[in-house]
C-alpha cells in the first residue's frame, strides 16, 4: 500500500486559479447600489494584483472599503494579498471577514477552501468548496477545488466524477484534463490516465499537474526511474514543493532505500509539520525498517492531525500486533471502516489473519 496521496495535486496553482476568478469579476456587487468610487477602487485594485503590485492593491483594496465598508470583494481581495505575502493566517481572517459581509460570495468560500486545504483540514475545506459550488455551480475552481480534496481524502471515485463534470465543462483547460488524468491512474485505469495527460500537455507543455500524472502513471506501470525524472523535474523547478518531494520520497520507498526515503521524510516533516500524509510515510517507512516504536509514534501523529486516516490506522495495527499487543492491534482493525475505501480490504484482512505473528504486511504496490 503506498502512502496516501502521493501526488496531491498543487495547492499554489488552486489559488492562482482562484485569483484568474478574481481578476475576471470580482467587481460583481450585491442587489443594492454601491457607492461608485469603492468599484472604481476595488476595480484597480484588481488590475494591481494582475500585475503582481501587492502593495498598490492593497491600497486600492483597502480605500474601497473605506467608501464601502461593506465590500466582500474588497476584502477577499485583501486575502489574496495576503497568500501572496505567504502570511495564511491573515489570508483566513480576510476571507472569513468577506463571508461575514456576503455569504453568497463564492471566490471568498473556495479562497478559504483553499487556506484550509494548505493547513491540512480536508473536511472543513470541503465545506467551504462546496458552499462555492452551492452559490455558483459553474465555477470552475471550486470544482478543482473539490476534486483534489475528494482525491487526498481517499475518495477517488467522487473525485473523478467532479472532474469528469469539469472537463465537461472546460475541455480546454489543462489542469482539469491533468488532474483527471491523475485520478485515473490512481484508480488503475492507465490507458484513460495516459489519454487524459496527453491532452492536458497538448494544451499547456509545462502543465506541473500533468508531469505528476505522468509520474504518478509510470510509477504504477512499474518505470520507477522514469517516475523519478519526472518528479526530479517538477522540483528542480519548485524546491519547496511538498506534494513533488513527497512523491519522490514515495518512490525513494518503492525502490526499498528506505534509509534515503526516512531522511528525506524526516526533512518534509521538519517542512511541513501539520501535513499529515508525512507522518503516515514516516510512519510506514519505519514500520518496513522495523522500527516498531517509531511507527507507532508516527502513525499516532499522522492520526491526531487527521483522525479519519484508515491508511494510518492499518500501520498502527500492524506495529500494534508485532508488539505484542494484539488487543490493542484489534481495537485499531475495527475501527478502519473499508467500505469506504474497498481497497484497504484486503490489507486489513491479511493483519487480521497474521495478527501477532510479527511479519510485516503492508506493501507498496
Amino acid at each position: 500500500m503506498p502512502p496516501a496521496e502521493p501526488y496531491p495535486l498543487p495547492l499554489p496553482l488552486l489559488l492562482a486559479t482562484s485569483m484568474a476568478v478574481l481578476l475576471a469579476g470580482a467587481c460583481a456587487t450585491s442587489a443594492r447600489r454601491l457607492q461608485p468610487r469603492a468599484l472604481e477602487l476595488q476595480a484597480s485594485g484588481v488590475e494591481a494584483l494582475g500585475r503582481g503590485e501587492l502593495d498598490r492593491a492593497a491600497g486600492h483594496f483597502a480605500l474601497a472599503l473605506e467608501f464601502e465598508p461593506r465590500l466582500g470583494e474588497a476584502e477577499n481581495g485583501l486575502g489574496l494579498v495576503a497568500v501572496r505575502r505567504g502570511d495564511w493566517t491573515r489570508a483566513e481572517e480576510r476571507f472569513r471577514a468577506a463571508l461575514a459581509m456576503n455569504e453568497e460570495l463564492a471566490e471568498a468560500h473556495a479562497n478559504l477552501a483553499s487556506v484550509l486545504l494548505h493547513r491540512g483540514e480536508h473536511d472543513a475545506a470541503l465545506v467551504e468548496a462546496r458552499a462555492a459550488l452551492a452559490i455558483d455551480p459553474g465555477y470552475a475552481d471550486a470544482r478543482l477545488i473539490v476534486g483534489e480534496l475528494l482525491l487526498r481524502l481517499g475518495k477517488l471515485d467522487d473525485a473523478r466524477w467532479e472532474l469528469e463534470k469539469l472537463c465537461a465543462a472546460a475541455p480546454g483547460r489543462a489542469d482539469a484534463r491533468a488532474a483527471s488524468a491523475l485520478v485515473l491512474a490512481r484508480l488503475g485505469r492507465i490507458a484513460a490516465a495516459e489519454d487524459e495527460a496527453r491532452a492536458a500537455l497538448a494544451i499547456d507543455p509545462m502543465q506541473p499537474m500533468a508531469h505528476r500524472a505522468r509520474a504518478e502513471i509510470l510509477r504504477r506501470t512499474g518505470d520507477l526511474e522514469g517516475a523519478a525524472e519526472e518528479l526530479a523535474g517538477l522540483i528542480a523547478a519548485d524546491p519547496g514543493s511538498i506534494d513533488d518531494r513527497l512523491a519522490h520520497a514515495t518512490i525513494m520507498a518503492a525502490r526499498g532505500s528506505w534509509a534515503e526515503a526516512a531522511r528525506a521524510l524526516a526533512a518534509l516533516a521538519s517542512a511541513a509539520p501539520r501535513r499529515a500524509e508525512v507522518r503516515f510515510a514516516l510512519g510506514f517507512v519505519a514500520l518496513r525498517r522495523d522500527d516498531l516504536p517509531l511507527a507507532l509514534q508516527e502513525a499516532d501523529a499522522a492520526l491526531a492531525l487527521r483522525p479519519r486516516y484508515p491508511e494510518a490506522k492499518l500501520v498502527r495495527a500492524e506495529a500494534l500486533a508485532r508488539l505484542g499487543r494484539g488487543f490493542e492491534a484489534r481495537q485499531e482493525l475495527a475501527a478502519v471502516d473499508v467500505r469506504a475505501m474497498p481497497e484497504l480490504a484486503d490489507e486489513r484482512t491479511r493483519i487480521e489473519r497474521t495478527l501477532g505473528r510479527g511479519r510485516p504486511l503492508l506493501e507498496i504496490k
